[in-house]
């Protein structure tokens, strides 16, 4: 039987864009249950989820990852405004979104060429539309009042809630160590964005 772990391919978020965002996410929360955070340590931009995978495929995916990568170099990144999945009345995942202060898409493009190169190790590309966030909370009850406000606050003005930009340099296979709780987050595979 294959040892199978749980990974994902995805893009670490430098420290000071991480403590802001746990800052959020640890205000809304203020205590209630209903939000769980992940550690401040583990938050990420998801580029594709892959699932259960055998241990023999992490050299062909870091492979089809380098190969992913060609091209794209360093992406600069804006963090900013507050939203959620599926809507903001019925919130299940807090999240803050990216933007390129530039208008591109570089990182929707990086997303689809991950896509693309995983095909080659058996790995289907994400069928849901891709949508760069960040997940601050995530929610399993019915959210106290103050995050209603401040979805309603960001949905008003989104600069209002600007985490700060930084540079993406690194694509990472992730592993999802549910053992932990929060989970944690194991890199397995670096790819630096060289261009």
């Amino acid at each position: 039987m294959k040892h199978l772990v749980r990974t994902f391919v995805g893009i670490r978020v430098g420290r000071v864009v991480r403590r802001r965002l746990h800052a959020l996410g640890t205000e809304l929360k203020s205590g209630d249950p209903a939000l769980k955070l992940p550690a401040i340590e583990d938050i990420h931009l998801t580029l594709q989820y892959l699932g259960n995978t055998p241990q023999e495929d992490i050299a062909p995916l870091g492979e089809a990852m380098a190969e992913a990568a060609e091209g794209f170099g360093p992406i600069e990144v804006l963090y900013r405004g507050l939203g959620a999945f599926p809507n903001a009345e019925r919130p299940r995942v807090l999240w803050a979104g990216i933007e390129e202060p530039d208008g591109e898409n570089r990182i929707g493009a990086l997303a689809k060429a991950v896509g693309r190169s995983l095909r080659s190790v058996g790995y289907r590309p994400e069928k849901r539309a891709f949508h760069a966030h960040v997940t601050v909370a995530r929610v399993h009850r019915r959210p106290p009042e103050r995050v209603f406000e401040a979805l309603g606050r960001s949905a008003a003005n989104a600069e209002e809630m600007d985490f700060g930009t930084e540079t993406l340099s690194e694509l990472k296979l992730i592993l999802s160590d549910p053992g932990n709780h929060p989970y944690h987050y194991i890199d397995l595979t670096t790819v630096d964005l060289e261009g």
